[in-house]
């Protein structure tokens, strides 16, 4: 039988385009083009595509989009003609930790904007500074109840003083969730994240708290892998019906099932349980990120493929020691039935969701799950998201306008008059193959393209710095510790 330490190890785990849209649009008409992109087009509103499309961009947003009879340009303006490639909106990964030395494989990955779901407020400020970053929506420290497995050591209660090096803060009281969300909010989070174990007053008086600064909440109620039948106390109904904005990694739903009289672990589970937990899950206006691609990987390590991944060569090698230490904590028979039957409640209901129209968006959870690339794991996700029932249309939506949506961003995740120019490029027509999104052939960000080459070679020197670092640290601690024995 598994220790019960090395599983509470385990990381935490949306008309055709014109220049008419709904965003504010007039200060970019009027404004002279800058670059023209010539390709095919991905309507992310209609998850469709237009044959001979056109992104006109002036400045940092798009003067127009759509087919190509529908926008003018001066005969001057630069064009990039990409032929039959696919012009996409930049992707973005609602579920990321990230770290500074690879935050720079987002961007030439098609990534350009990502929601990082737990890390320090220091590294943050960190990431936010970093040359060639994506745009960064944050949580900052997490919020858990006194028993967590992100402080083994006892609870971690809020300390101004310490507040930009906290990663996680515990929550022991209503109280306590004003003063900590007070807190976080004047720091400037984006987002708030609940974790796992909060009692159901706490977890109210933080939803209570967030929601008077205008904070929205996402929420990870755990798996039946991780602590989601052993620890948590709210489900997955019981935080929609409270106003959440979003379920992580379907956290919470075990949890609902069981309550209902189901035994989530069952090899066949019961549909009009299902469709209870959908329809409340729908009717609350809740979003959910499943990060499918995190859970397949703790499944069947190394089931996605990732050789074709942009930057798996460079960057392989510097996580493989992770990846085989979490392989080996998940060759466990005990955690691969626990793994099994989080995928079969994945498969469950995950359709049954976007057929009821809850919204659906992609993240990965890096790095939490063995063999994810860091920056190209959004890549993957797409692939699980396929796999797991969606259609590849609906996939890119979900990396694309509707994760926009989720974030509360009109002008992110689309390709029509006023939005960032954001723009991916991708060889292959990855609404055939899902997997065309990895075949990149240019990226843009905010109406200026990437140089990939020079961007994968900052990429290379952080880990080489990182791994310099790395080194130099152990050193120092064997001597260190030949000293304490002389």
């Amino acid at each position: 039988m598994i220790r019960r330490s090395a599983l509470l190890a385990l990381p935490c785990a949306a008309f055709l385009l014109s220049a008419c849209s709904s965003l504010p649009s007039a200060e970019a008409a009027a404004s002279p083009a800058d670059a023209v992109l010539l390709g095919r087009l991905f309507d992310a509103r209609a998850g469709a595509v237009i044959d001979h499309g056109v992104v006109v961009i002036a400045g940092e947003r798009v003067r127009c989009a759509g087919a190509r009879d529908t926008c003018t340009w001066d005969a001057t303006t630069p064009q990039h003609d990409y032929g039959d490639a696919l012009l996409l909106p930049g992707l973005i990964d609602l579920h990321v930790h990230a770290r500074p030395h690879y935050i720079g494989a987002f961007v030439p990955s098609g990534v350009t904007t990502i929601r990082d779901a737990g890390n320090t407020l220091d590294t943050l400020a960190r990431l936010r500074t970093t040359s060639g970053a994506p745009r960064l929506f944050a949580t900052g420290p997490l919020l858990d109840g006194p028993v967590s497995a992100l402080t083994p050591q006892g609870p971690a209660p809020f300390d101004a003083a310490t507040l930009g090096g906290q990663p996680a803060i515990t929550l022991a009281s209503p109280a306590d969730a004003d003063t900590v969300i007070d807190a976080l909010a004047e720091a400037g989070v984006d987002w708030i994240k609940l974790y796992e174990q909060l009692s159901p007053e706490v977890f109210d008086a933080a939803l209570q708290a967030a929601a008077r600064h205008d904070l929205p909440v996402m929420t990870d109620l755990g798996t039946m892998l991780t602590r989601g039948l052993t620890g948590a106390q709210v489900d997955a109904r019981q935080a929609a019906a409270s106003g959440v904005v979003t379920l992580e990694h379907l956290g919470g739903a075990a949890l609902a099932y069981e309550r209902m009289g189901g035994d989530p672990n069952a090899e066949t589970l019961d549909p009009a349980l299902l469709d209870r937990i959908v329809a409340d899950l729908a009717q609350s206006g809740v979003a959910v990120v499943p990060t499918t691609g995190n859970g397949a990987q703790f499944s069947a390590p190394d089931s996605l493929p990732r050789d074709d991944l942009p930057g798996a060569a460079l960057m392989a090698t510097d996580f493989a020691g992770y990846w085989s230490h979490l392989s080996r904590v998940l060759g466990d028979p005990e955690v691969q039935a626990l793994t099994r039957s989080d995928q079969r409640l994945m498969r469950a209901l995950l359709p049954r969701l976007l057929s009821a129209g809850v919204r659906v968006g992609a993240g990965s959870d890096l790095p939490a799950a063995p063999y994810m690339l860091p920056g190209p794991a959004l890549h993957q996700e797409l692939d699980a998201l396929v796999r797991t029932g969606l259609t590849p249309a609906q996939a890119l939506q979900a990396a694309t306008h509707v994760a926009a949506d989720i974030l509360g961003q009109p002008d992110l995740g689309r390709l029509e008059a006023g939005a960032r120019a954001d723009v991916l490029v991708v060889a292959g027509d990855p609404l055939a193959d899902i997997r065309a999104t990895r075949r990149i052939e240019a990226v843009w960000t905010d109406g200026t393209r990437v140089d990939l080459a020079a961007a994968w070679h900052t990429v290379e020197d952080a880990l080489d710095a990182a791994r310099a670092e790395a080194q130099a640290q152990a050193e120092a601690e064997v001597e260190a510790d030949s000293t304490d024995e002389g």
